[in-house]
């Protein structure tokens, strides 16, 4: 009789056990993050080119300040390897426009964007994890300058192909590299719970 409880017991143990182990990972994630090179940045540096082109040099664009992008995202992971989200990017463009050397006005670019995603956990331990991100959606584009206000909406991405996190189990510093809207290059901070 005690050793057949004993037994029963043991094989509850590891049956719970093993449940434990392969819940593990957390199903939740929000992180915060700031990055460089975004999509935004290079179609706008493109966009100056061509006009400059386009009338021979009569207007151009002094001063620019780009501000972000800033990046707020969010995973659920129905497994400890996939995780599934959306992400949240802002950016801003500020800058001179000028015509024969002298300022003829200001000119203020605002992009939202956003898009669902879809995370790769590759490798993942107490402390530190390996990861890729790919998301697709769209940004939209507003542009002040003047007495005009405009507005656009175009397909936006971004493929972080390789993200390197550390820390504890539920905080993380991490950086990425990749290509998109977040910036060719970004770091953050990420919570799991």
């Amino acid at each position: 009789m005690k050793k057949t409880f004993l037994t029963t017991l043991l094989g509850l143990m590891t049956v719970v056990c093993a449940q434990a182990q392969s819940e593990e990972f957390s199903r939740h994630e929000v992180a915060v993050s700031f990055g460089a090179g975004s999509n935004s940045q290079w179609i706008n540096a493109f966009e100056h080119i061509t006009t400059t082109f386009v009338t021979f040099g009569g207007v151009t664009y002094e001063n620019e300040d780009f501000t972000g992008p800033f990046s707020v995202e969010y995973f659920y992971h129905p497994s400890a390897k996939i995780g599934l989200g959306g992400i949240a990017v802002y950016g801003k463009n500020t800058q001179d426009v000028m015509s024969g050397g002298k300022k003829i006005g200001d000119l203020t670019q605002s992009y939202f964007t956003l898009m669902p995603a879809v995370k790769f956990d590759w490798f993942q331990s107490k402390t530190f994890g390996v990861y890729s991100k790919l998301g697709a959606g769209a940004t939209i584009r507003s542009e002040k300058g003047g007495d005009e206000n405009e507005s656009a909406l175009h397909f936006n991405w971004q493929a972080s192909l390789l993200g390197l996190e550390l820390g504890s189990r539920q905080i993380r510093g991490f950086v990425e590299v990749g290509v998109g809207e977040q910036g060719i290059g970004l770091v953050g901070l990420r919570y799991k719970f």
